[in-house]
């Protein structure tokens, strides 16, 4: 006799390379207590089995639009280096869209949440790319701070968006700006053209996250999270406008931002 075990899967996970907006194929290490992930051939990180949800897994015929959730954190890691660690809040189960009323994206158990992982070090870089290494330290110490949100806004007539990345252990962040034009307008007298364009940079410090580089561990970022506290004004966000920087299409430069801490 052939048993037939049917369950519902909890959704998936998509993640994307921040710089070339692709899926990231390569496998990932997922860290997710309490649910069982597989990755399928399309590169899709499937939420298989949550703790205390198999009722809930094995519902076909009538399942729950809206079931009471549950919060559950996801941390990922490439083994080979070339994305920064990152950690996920979800909530669990995901929304199933119900007649007239709509679930936006970010709930939907029919599609999958997308995560961007920001470029480490190890990245393999294209030679056209714009690329600025900058180290965060702490003022009057060469001890860097990992961790700290790295926002880079490009100031370019045609507009390129703004770029977020994380120093790692060693208080070290990627900056990349991967369209860039290889020349410009000069904005303003003299006319001609010039291959530089400044970029606005800005540290976002949580303190739940940013540790020194001396420290032993560190906790694994959630962007989602450390941008939330910073709209809400938490006490423990200090954000931190360093100045412009100017990049140029295929050039690779390093920057030093000293900053008080704690």
């Amino acid at each position: 006799m052939i048993e037939l075990i049917d369950r519902r899967v909890f959704g998936a996970i998509e993640f994307i390379d921040d710089l070339s907006e692709t899926r990231v194929l390569s496998p990932l290490q997922i860290d997710a207590p309490g649910v069982q992930v597989l990755r399928n051939r399309s590169g899709f990180y499937v939420l298989r089995e949550v703790d205390g949800e198999d009722a809930y897994s094995r519902a076909f015929d009538n399942p729950p639009a809206r079931p009471p959730r549950s919060e559950l954190v996801v941390n990922v890691q490439d083994p080979a280096q070339r994305y920064l660690p990152q950690r996920i809040g979800l909530a669990l189960p995901r929304w199933l869209p119900d007649g007239a009323e709509m679930v936006d994206d970010a709930d939907n158990a029919l599609k999958p949440v997308t995560v961007r992982l920001a470029p480490a070090a190890g990245m393999p870089l294209q030679s056209a790319w714009a690329v600025l290494r900058l180290k965060v330290a702490i003022t009057g110490s060469a001890t860097g701070l990992a961790n700290v949100l790295v926002e880079a806004q490009p100031a370019l007539p045609a507009g390129l968006p703004l770029r977020r990345s994380f120093t790692d252990r060693h208080g070290e962040a990627l900056v990349v700006i991967v369209s860039a034009p290889p020349l410009l307008p000069l904005v303003g007298p003299p006319a001609g053209l010039t291959r530089e364009f400044p970029v606005a940079l800005t540290l976002v410090m949580d303190r739940s996250v940013v540790r020194p580089s001396t420290d032993t561990e560190f906790p694994s970022p959630d962007p989602a999270l450390i941008l939330q506290r910073r709209t809400d004004g938490h006490a423990d966000v200090r954000v931190v406008a360093t100045g412009e920087q100017l990049f140029s299409a295929g050039t690779r430069r390093r920057r030093t931002d000293l900053v008080t801490w704690p």
